[in-house]
């Protein structure tokens, strides 16, 4: 991973704010937003091998956001909660999920929604509601166009 990582920047951000470091984890979010153009935020939960694919430019998310592991976000995505900081309601990528450029992603207020295990969201699509692991959505709003494989 390069030193100037949005991922990179992320985790430090991340890092500070559970050590209790909530400004300088402040300071380092806005420093990716300045070098990335993204808004990552110190608060979500997020698992190893994330990829922010484009240096993760114009991606939007909410605090109440948990990444599973090895998941792949494209460029000028967004992840919007209708929720307060802190809530028991978050947006869930599961491990292993794939959400194209330019995809919003908007739970509805004070729920959660779940992208399940595997599942792959398209390129602009706008999304209000889970998807079931092991699924291809795409579309506005978005449905379900067919499935992964499970032995691939």
């Amino acid at each position: 991973m390069r030193l100037h990582s949005p991922e990179l920047l992320w985790q430090w951000s991340r890092d500070l704010h559970q050590a209790g470091w909530r400004r300088l984890a402040r300071v380092v979010k806005t420093l990716n937003y300045l070098v990335h153009k993204c808004l990552l935020p110190a608060e979500a939960q997020v698992g190893s091998g994330l990829i922010l694919e484009h240096y993760a430019l114009g991606i939007v998310m909410h605090p109440q956001v948990r990444i599973g592991h090895r998941c792949r976000v494209y460029h000028h995505v967004t992840l919007a909660g209708e929720t307060w900081i802190g809530s028991p309601h978050f947006i869930t990528l599961e491990d292993d999920v794939t959400i194209g450029a330019h995809s919003i992603i908007v739970a509805r207020p004070n729920s959660s929604l779940t992208i399940g295990q595997r599942s792959i969201l398209g390129a602009g699509s706008v999304l209000t509601k889970s998807i079931p692991p092991f699924e291809i959505w795409a579309g506005n709003p978005a449905r379900k166009i067919g499935d992964v494989p499970q032995n691939s």
